[in-house]
């Protein structure tokens, strides 16, 4: 099965088309990282309310592995960010918008 892509404006050109898909990118991206950021942000609420300790999970990266679906290394990095999300007030606030 072969995908193909929406003919949503087919009177635009090669050049303008590619505009608007990066524009689209950058937007989805911006929204991908705002939920990043609040996974982090719930996260680091489970880690410091020791919430997880009766889940069954190893711990807080392997519940958030689990309940996410990433794989354990991005889990570790989500939990190395959520361990000290307090001392980064603005880089975290930047997170939680997409801004980063």
């Amino acid at each position: 099965m072969s995908v193909s892509p929406p003919d949503a404006e087919p009177m635009l050109g090669p050049d303008a088309r590619l505009q608007k898909l990066y524009g689209e990118l950058a937007e989805l991206a911006g929204q991908r990282n705002a939920i990043d950021g609040r996974i982090v942000e719930i996260a680091a609420e489970i880690e410091h309310g020791g919430f997880w300790g009766h889940t069954g999970a190893k711990s807080v990266g392997a519940l958030i592995a689990w309940k996410t679906g990433v794989s354990p290394g991005n889990a570790r990095t989500i939990m190395a960010i959520a361990k000290r999300w307090e001392e980064f007030p603005i880089c975290t606030a930047a997170l939680r918008a997409g801004q980063l």
